[in-house]
């Protein structure tokens, strides 16, 4: 048999046999399955061949080129993380057919996917904390279990789908810890404060649905006693964020929150590894990257030089004011004399 002639939509369907069969979450199948999808898609668009032996490095280059400069689902740019990704599946599935020996060699071998474009995430603060949790009614059953729900998100960075899966046996509320199962079917312990306990204990023992069934086994269920489903969680984000006045308010954002938070606070940064459930260090650089800046932009406060006043010497001037053009630095800095200026001591006389 000429494998080389092989149709990409039947190997297509081989590789999906296979990632079902290696045990590979649903998420993931249908990741590789959507990127390879809409690379078939865009062949036959072309007028190009879809046969294996037509297909390599040079097809892939200009499939990338094509994503780069695809809109996204809000009309704008695609994004680099989306871009990446697909080429990436790409690149496992070119992988297996080498493995497999429909190729002589991993044809991607030297394509490398693009770089993706870091972009800081600012955390929620405290004052976006509490308007979340002020919109919510506890003493209503939705609201002591949203209450609940997001309580739980902000203090162990548990994702949306771990959320909505979680199973009433695994919430331990007196020990105050959850048991989560994650990416790749792998279980992990994630411990929660007092200020979560409480209103887990107060949804748990007086608000939550009684039901039977499969249900009765999920913590968090609706009004009709389902399990809530991962677009129910994302939708009922969206109506808070809205009526808290926090617009950017996401799931993810919640798991954000809590890895910067948790390190600020003095975190070890292999606990939080584990209590986020990634397995190499690199998933977390980002969370360190982020709670260095705050805690420098922190340490501002405690400037030895802003807690004394200087006479007789002409400030550096700088960038961190708009009013460096008059030799102020600071925005509380009064002016005295000619061409001088002193910062006010905010700490002098209290």
């Amino acid at each position: 048999m000429n494998t080389g002639k092989l149709k990409l939509a039947r190997l297509m369907q081989q590789f999906e046999v296979h990632n079902r069969s290696e045990g590979k979450a649903e998420k993931t199948v249908l990741w590789y399955n959507q990127a390879l999808g809409l690379f078939r898609d865009w062949l036959i668009s072309n007028e190009m061949s879809t046969c294996v032996e037509d297909l390599g490095e040079e097809e892939v280059r200009y499939f990338t080129i094509y994503l780069q400069g695809r809109k996204g689902v809000r009309g704008k740019e695609a994004s680099t993380h989306t871009v990446n990704n697909r080429v990436r599946a790409l690149r496992a599935f070119f992988s297996w057919l080498h493995s497999q020996g429909y190729t002589e060699c991993n044809r991607l071998e030297k394509v490398k996917p693009p770089k993706v474009r870091q972009i800081e995430t600012e955390i929620l603060t405290d004052d976006e904390i509490k308007s979340i949790f002020d919109c919510l009614d506890h003493n209503t059953v939705l609201g002591a279990r949203n209450t609940a729900m997001f309580s739980l998100m902000m203090d162990t960075g548990a994702r949306l789908s771990e959320v909505v899966t979680l199973k009433y046996d695994d919430v331990h509320l007196q020990e105050r810890y959850i048991k989560v199962l994650g990416k790749g079917n792998k279980e992990r312990i994630v411990a929660f404060g007092a200020n979560c306990q409480r209103p887990l204990m107060h949804y748990a023992n007086q608000n939550r649905i009684e039901t039977h069934g499969s249900a009765a086994d999920i913590f968090f269920l609706c009004e009709d006693g389902h399990p809530m489903s991962p677009h129910g969680l994302r939708s009922l984000t969206r109506r808070v964020a809205k009526k808290a006045g926090v617009l950017r308010l996401h799931p993810h954002l919640l798991r954000h929150t809590y890895a910067t938070r948790f390190l600020l606070n003095g975190g070890d940064v292999f606990i939080l590894k584990q209590n986020l459930g990634h397995t190499t260090l690199a998933m977390v650089e980002k969370y360190v990257h982020i709670a260095s800046r705050m805690a420098a932009q922190l340490s501002q406060g405690f400037s030895p030089m802003d807690r004394v006043e200087m006479r007789g010497t002409e400030p550096f001037r700088n960038s961190f004011s708009g009013d460096g053009r008059n030799g102020r630095i600071y925005s509380n800095a009064r002016r005295f004399g000619k061409g001088r200026s002193v910062a006010r001591n905010p700490y002098r006389n209290r």
